[in-house]
């Protein structure tokens, strides 16, 4: 079934091929004690790490920042003009003011750790226990934020 003719001719001699097998686990050993697990990824969140310098941070950082406060300002406007104005006061709006409380949530539970995870370079500082209710906050604020879009899609 496999032409074994090659690999016959190549190795001749059980010497030979424990050489080449010693050499390769070798130099992948050397490779694996070189390059530490953690500097390729975060033990704790499981986030690929990445190396910035430091215009590119502060790029980052501000440009995130903005969207973030954009973010935030824009849906509490939303909420605040649906509570005050009489005449927005339906049903179709409440979808609205829903919608922009979910990523309100997404703004201010979420947003700013993933910030400040990017800008340590995918390192995770708050700590085991507060990765994984991070983990389960923006799961439920993003689920929350499309079921919504959903919800308001059926309603249209």
């Amino acid at each position: 079934m496999f032409n074994t003719s090659r690999i016959e001719h190549t190795f001749n001699k059980k010497e030979d091929i424990s050489e080449v097998l010693n050499g390769t686990l070798q130099r992948l050993y050397t490779v694996l004690v070189t390059i530490s697990p953690t500097s390729m990824w975060n033990e704790s969140c499981g986030e690929q790490l990445l190396d910035f310098g430091r215009p590119q941070k502060i790029f980052i950082g501000v440009m995130l920042a903005i969207i973030t406060a954009v973010t935030v300002m824009g849906n509490t406007l939303v909420v605040i003009a649906v509570s005050v104005v009489k005449k927005l006061r339906q049903p179709s709006n409440y979808l609205l003011v829903s919608l922009a409380v979910a990523d309100l949530s997404v703004a201010i539970v979420v947003m700013p750790f993933v910030i400040v995870t990017d800008l340590t370079g995918g390192k995770w500082l708050f700590g085991e226990v507060f990765c994984n209710i991070f983990i389960g906050m923006d799961v439920m604020c993003c689920t929350a934020s499309i079921m919504t879009l959903c919800v308001i899609s059926v309603d249209r």
